[in-house]
């Protein structure tokens, strides 16, 4: 996976985590399993520039990420083709779906659409 994907992911991961260490945790895990330089020194300073901001400057504060470099859709659409690469995987999409399915059916959940799943719109509260 490109580094620029493996950021986008993990700041995703972030996101959707109730705190910094269990993105990392996560991220590490997925990392080491999925990526080719996991368990390489490669590998950890990629998802830790993600998450954790090392190597990196302080960017202007907000919430969830703090001062860490934020990402977004639109970031991606710019730096490269994201419905050829989308295109490449059609079974990961039919996987996404089912997954969502599942929890839906198990948990009552249900899946954001659309102008829903705006990363922009997501908010958490940090702690001062």
């Amino acid at each position: 996976m490109h580094g620029f994907l493996r950021m986008y992911w993990a700041k995703k991961i972030l996101e959707w985590t109730p705190n910094p260490a269990t993105a990392l945790d996560i991220a590490q895990y997925l990392n080491d399993n999925f990526a080719l330089d996991g368990n390489d020194p490669n590998g950890y300073v990629g998802v830790g520039w993600s998450i954790m901001g090392v190597h990196d400057m302080g960017w202007k504060e907000r919430n969830i990420f703090g001062k860490i470099r934020f990402m977004n859709y639109a970031g991606c659409k710019r730096k490269f083709k994201v419905q050829d690469f989308v295109a490449r995987y059609p079974v990961a999409l039919v996987n996404a779906d089912s997954i969502a399915q599942s929890t839906q059916n198990s948990c009552g959940l249900k899946r954001k659409t659309g102008s829903e799943s705006s990363s922009s719109s997501t908010k958490k509260k940090t702690k001062k």
